[in-house]
């Protein structure tokens, strides 16, 4: 038995708990009762939470069908109707508390978005569409429950209208509108039923089924057997000294002409795999594909009677792009040549499967390289804290969505042990997809780890390559990323062919100016996009940075000098005799310079300029590196590279600094020792923007990185800038490359005024 917690919910009458099948065969109106409990809140008090869920909205006169976006739509004015559940995501609603007793009712596949009456219209017929969300009243909807467990939805700005399906037309394409309130219309009627995650009781959510999958008939005969070939493999680099044995499935229709499409499967080979494998490419569910089944490696112990090193764990429950690379690199490649096949490299083409371990290995490989592999199928995958594999949601709520497709299940009686709860963890995990937009489907299934994986392969494989070859497309990423990434904006490269790209910083006009180290140049990244030369000789400048008036300052590890160049690239000497990281105007014309010693370990310092004089203004950070400014003048940010933080300083009206805090806090990854943050900017908005190993950081003003913007050959960024024609342009700086996208944020910099900072959603 399993349950769907992405699809629309029908009630039935067992529960996949044991412990609860009485309660429900006994007291029928138990889940209705809960769900009330759940909503209660809506109705009756303020937002205590953002995002209480997801949920699907049933009409009490059409209860197969339920309410959609028609067509998955983005744009004001998006028609709203009913369809037939599918579980897509615009099927799907969020229900978001405003204010005391009012609701916005938002589509899962655009958060953007909010249900609401065209034009804020009160007249009977008025169209129900979605609208960028506004805050207007016409947008805000009350809850009113009845007997039958279902709630009409009243809209603010019309108190006596109610949200209608139109005649109780079970069609598609009905028309859902505005029209007069009466308690006892079933057309104005919705049943309001939790998906996954929705803070609705465990108890409520185990009602929740699915339309059972049915494969396509297909004559025996037309199922054609496939080839198998074993080998075992021991010539791995990246996992050295280890052997495994590896089966690979060559399916009849394969010819060779065209790349074939990859399913890769950890833990080995199972011959239903096989079959199932056959049938699937003879109904044509699954393109023509060839099966690569390989088992963990292990290091054979070097005399009898012992173990040998077992490197399942490290393999694949590590979340680093090891694995990934082992594949990509060495064994497919080596199964291509090898048996002379055709193998897409396309990660459209090529899904990745497992069950526990092997399940998260699938996910860590799409996660990383999705260009690699974009499909996957995780049974009760273990996003727990073996090697890291817990802090899996956080890092899906956190980094830009990426362009996976999953089919992920977890049992009721899942593995519990010392590196946490599956079952748990699996619906965290869940949940984070759901924040972050992802295209997945989740299955909570009777039974014990791994339950269900067999059972489960022909609907996870359909789901997965429904529509192939279209791409599999990135999700609209987490609410706080949103404010941020502009869709269908993704990063350009810039240019490249440098050899350490430093320091940049913005002028007035949008201009990108930056230190070129190794080449001891100054480059500027002018409105057109093209960069050139703008000092030759810079004096071994490490980072750079533009006065309000235009001035160039810069400041060097080397020469121990700050210079300052006007707006032809003339060069000044502004002081001598301080071996600088980095550099920060003030608007008021006096410099930061942070600076870390001559010796190893020698604690990093910032120090103030003023009047060609400089004053120590703080000591003790572990590697001082770059600052920033709040819009609002009066914190300075500190980076710490040889951390996971970057600290707040208050800035005293003679400039120095006081209630030092160690106050940001970034992401690291689980493979590195420390964030390695570099350059700092703020935007006009007041988001902090932190370049780090693992992408473009972006913190809100209370401390916790929200978003992560990694860039596409997941380089170590060390500068990031705004600027551009309208200031609105991020620019990231990775050594040899410089990448850029547009997105909803703006410059600032010493040439800004004074802009009042509000605090930052949670």
């Amino acid at each position: 038995m399993s349950f769907a917690r992405r699809t629309a919910p029908t009630p039935v009458a067992t529960s996949p708990y044991p412990n609860l099948d009485n309660a429900f065969m006994q007291f029928p109106r138990l889940t209705s009762a809960l769900l009330a409990f759940a909503l209660g809140p809506f109705i009756t008090q303020p937002a205590a939470a953002e995002d209480w869920g997801t949920y699907s909205l049933v009409p009490a006169s059409a209860p197969t069908f339920v309410l959609e976006a028609v067509g998955g739509g983005t744009t004001d004015g998006t028609v709203i109707s009913i369809n037939q559940a599918d579980g897509a995501r615009h099927q799907q609603w969020n229900v978001v508390p405003v204010e005391a007793g009012a609701i916005a009712i938002k589509p899962a596949h655009d958060s953007s978005l909010v249900l609401a009456v065209t034009k804020g219209e009160t007249k009977k017929g008025a169209a129900i569409v979605l609208e960028k969300d506004t805050g207007n009243a016409s947008q805000r909807w009350a809850l009113t429950k009845h007997e039958n467990g279902s709630y009409s939805l009243t809209p603010k700005h019309a108190p006596g209208m109610g949200l209608d399906h139109l005649g109780g037309k079970a069609s598609v394409g009905a028309k859902i509108d505005l029209w007069s309130y009466n308690a006892n219309d079933q057309h104005l009627q919705w049943y309001i039923r939790p998906l996954a995650g929705s803070g609705v009781a465990a108890t409520a959510t185990a009602t929740a089924s699915v339309r059972k999958y049915v494969p396509p008939a297909i004559a025996p005969e037309a199922i054609l057997p496939g080839a198998t070939k074993q080998f075992r493999y021991a010539q791995s680099k990246i996992f050295p000294g280890t052997v495994r044995d590896v089966t690979v499935f060559i399916p009849a229709q394969y010819d060779g002409k065209k790349p074939a499409c990859v399913y890769v499967k950890t833990d080995g080979f199972n011959p239903r795999e096989k079959t199932l494998l056959e049938t699937m490419i003879a109904t044509r569910e699954m393109p023509v594909t060839i099966g690569v089944f390989v088992r963990p490696g292990e290091v054979p112990a070097p005399m009898p009677g012992t173990a040998g090193r077992r490197n399942r764990d490290f393999e694949y429950d590590g979340v680093s792009d090891l694995n990934v690379r082992f594949l990509t690199e060495e064994l497919l490649p080596y199964i291509a040549k090898e048996y002379q096949l055709n193998l897409s490299t396309d990660g459209n083409d090529r899904c990745m499967a497992g069950g526990s371990s092997g399940g998260i290995a699938a996910f860590t490989a799409a996660w990383h390289r999705p260009d690699a592999f974009s499909r996957v199928y995780a049974a009760s995958g273990s996003w727990v804290a073996f090697r890291g594999g817990h802090e899996f949601p956080t890092m899906v709520r956190k980094f830009e969505a990426r362009p996976i497709r999953a089919f992920l299940t977890t049992a009721t009686h899942d593995m519990e042990n010392a590196a946490g709860d599956w079952f748990l963890l699996d619906q965290e995990m869940d949940k984070a997809l759901t924040f972050s937009g992802y295209d997945y489907q989740f299955r909570v299934i009777d039974g014990r780890h791994v339950a269900g994986y067999a059972e489960h392969w022909q609907e996870a494989m359909a789901y997965l390559w429904k529509g192939w070859p279209e791409p599999v497309k990135a999700g609209p990423s987490a609410p706080r990323a949103q404010e941020v990434i502009i869709p269908g904006e993704d990063w350009k490269l810039v240019a490249d062919g440098f050899k350490s790209t430093r320091g940049p910083a913005t002028n007035a006009r949008g201009e990108v100016f930056f230190a070129d180290t190794t080449a001891n140049k100054i480059h500027r990244i002018g409105l057109d996009g093209k960069v050139g030369v703008f000092v030759a000789d810079a004096g071994a400048a490490h980072c750079v940075s533009l006065g309000a008036d235009g001035s160039l300052f810069t400041t060097s590890e080397k020469s121990g000098k700050i210079m300052r160049y006007d707006t032809t690239g003339k060069g000044s000497v502004v002081l001598d005799g301080l071996n600088g990281h980095s550099i920060f105007a003030r608007p008021d014309g006096s410099l930061y310079v942070t600076s870390n010693g001559e010796t190893a370990n020698s604690p990093g310092t910032v120090w103030l300029i003023r009047d060609g004089k400089k004053t120590q203004v703080d000591r003790g950070i572990k590697f001082a590196t770059g600052m920033a400014m709040r819009p609002d003048q009066w914190l300075l940010s500190v980076a710490e590279g040889h951390s996971k933080w970057a600290y707040s300083y208050q800035i005293n009206d003679d400039g120095t600094l006081t209630n030092k805090e160690r106050f940001f806090h970034l992401y690291v990854a689980d493979w590195d020792d420390d964030a390695g943050a570099e350059s700092l900017c703020f935007s006009s908005e007041g988001r902090q923007f932190i370049a780090t190993r693992s992408g473009v950081q972006i913190s809100a003003d209370d401390g916790p990185t929200q978003v992560i913007l990694p860039v596409p050959d997941r380089s170590r960024v060390t500068g990031v800038a705004l600027g551009g024609n309208d200031l609105d342009t991020l620019f990231a700086f990775c050594g040899n490359k410089i990448w850029s996208r547009k997105v909803r944020q703006h410059a600032f910099g010493a040439f800004s005024p004074w802009t009042k900072v509000s605090p930052n959603k949670l």
